[in-house]
């Protein structure tokens, strides 16, 4: 009799509780799972180092301007690496194979940050800056590969609910792991806490990328005419023009999402004083809200399209900002953090799917390169925009003008889906 290894104990398991009407095809259903898996791995990696770094660099003497350049030097370097390294991915015959080296550099970098305590104290914030900027140039080329692999790998019809079992588990995963990573980091004595998360960070990472390099490939694009779109979805407009419009839109409603990012970083460790604990609490009780709000909108987009989805959940946005503003304790602040994790679910959910509906599939990861571009050159604006917002109006003013940003921003989702239906109607 076989042997069964534990491997495929696993994957019959994680089958049978979250993909239960998974495909009869096996190579579509081994590839089901192995995108979940991939993504708590990927998950469980990330949340050990990237809901920490804030906070470390805080604690290592980083200015406001620094801890806003954490998310402005890496869009920068993504913009950098992004469309010469999407071109060379889209002319590689092995390009799982080059988009798992290039993640695994990107990894590497976590071991990069784990030493920065070795150093001297005063270069010490400026290192961390400098590492977490370089660690983009092959992470951006990686995660535009990652995509359009992903778009070949699951049909459309398949995605809402493959994305939605996939953000759950990853939820759950995260939530998990940035709360044990907050508790040990506030027990061990410091910085040794950050160094023992960093390296964590890394193994996790090695699982990961073994996980990707397990799926199965098509050796043909899945998309074909043919294939069902969900209501609100238009094969009959011009993809390409579709696309720019898309991407215009994303444009705008990133640099409206990300300018508060540096000032909620800011406002948690400096006035309300949260420990490394509560940012893993903070995390935890997100989770709970994205578990209660992936099933609503997987089942939305279903029905209605992603587009109607990401054009509703996106509107909800804005409430983030105006919580914090008004927010002046941490059990508050956690309070609220259920329903930011419901709305944001539905955002999560379909920004992706949106993408890969409207992108062209001849030359993929070269158009995915172009519109994270367009959307990293929002992200090099944002974080500096809310840090000069905090120096001319303080946390409050701030915080409300983003809201009243996000909220005009989010009507541009509105506008496209509209503008969607009014062609599909005229044709």
């Amino acid at each position: 009799m076989r042997r069964v290894p534990p491997w495929g104990h696993l994957r019959q398991v994680l089958v049978d509780s979250v993909l239960p009407s998974a495909p009869p095809d096996p190579v579509l259903r081994k590839n089901l799972t192995l995108n979940a898996l991939n993504g708590v791995l990927a998950m469980m990696s990330a949340n050990l180092v990237g809901p920490f770094m804030g906070i470390f660099a805080v604690r290592i003497g980083a200015s406001n301007v620094q801890v806003a350049l954490l998310s402005s030097l890496p869009a920068m370097m993504s913009l950098l690496a992004m469309i010469p390294g999407a071109r060379f991915l889209d002319s590689r015959t092995d390009r799982k194979g080059w988009t798992c080296r290039f993640l695994l550099a990107h990894r590497a970098f976590y071991l990069v940050l784990a030493i920065i305590p070795l150093f001297d104290p005063g270069r010490q914030a400026a290192l961390l800056v400098a590492a977490v900027a370089l660690m983009n140039l092959p992470g951006a080329v990686g995660n535009v590969g990652w995509q359009a692999l992903i778009s070949r790998v699951i049909p459309p019809e398949r995605r809402a609910a493959a994305f939605a079992t996939r953000n759950r588990l990853m939820s759950l995963a995260g939530a998990g792991t940035v709360l044990l990573a907050g508790q040990t980091i506030d027990l061990v004595r410091q910085p040794l806490g950050y160094q023992i998360a960093f390296g964590l960070g890394f193994l996790f990472a090695l699982g990961e990328l073994a996980i990707l390099n397990r799926l199965e490939i098509p050796p043909a694009p899945i998309e074909s005419p043919s294939v069902l779109q969900p209501p609100g979805s238009l094969d009959r407009v011009p993809l390409r023009a579709r696309f720019v419009r898309y991407t215009l839109a994303s444009a705008v409603f990133y640099l409206a999402w990300q300018t508060p990012w540096p000032l909620f970083t800011i406002y948690q460790v400096r006035v309300l004083e949260a420990s490394n604990t509560w940012i893993g609490l903070l995390s935890l009780v997100n989770t709970g809200g994205t578990l209660l709000g992936f099933g609503f909108w997987a089942r939305q987009a279903e029905r209605r399209g992603h587009m109607w989805t990401l054009s509703v959940s996106s509107a909800g946005l804005w409430v983030v900002p105006v919580i914090y503003a008004y927010s002046t304790n941490l059990p508050t602040l956690a309070a609220f953090n259920l329903l930011i994790g419901a709305v944001f679910s539905g955002v999560a959910l379909s920004l992706f799917n949106c993408l890969l509906e409207v992108t062209p599939e001849e030359h993929k990861a070269t158009y995915i390169a172009y519109y994270t571009s367009a959307v990293n050159l929002s992200s090099v604006v944002a974080p500096m925009l809310g840090v000069a917002l905090l120096g001319r109006l303080g946390f409050t003013r701030a915080f409300l003008l983003c809201a009243a940003f996000r909220a005009g921003a989010s009507l541009l989702y509105r506008l496209l889906y509209l503008l969607d239906r009014r062609q599909d109607k005229a044709r």
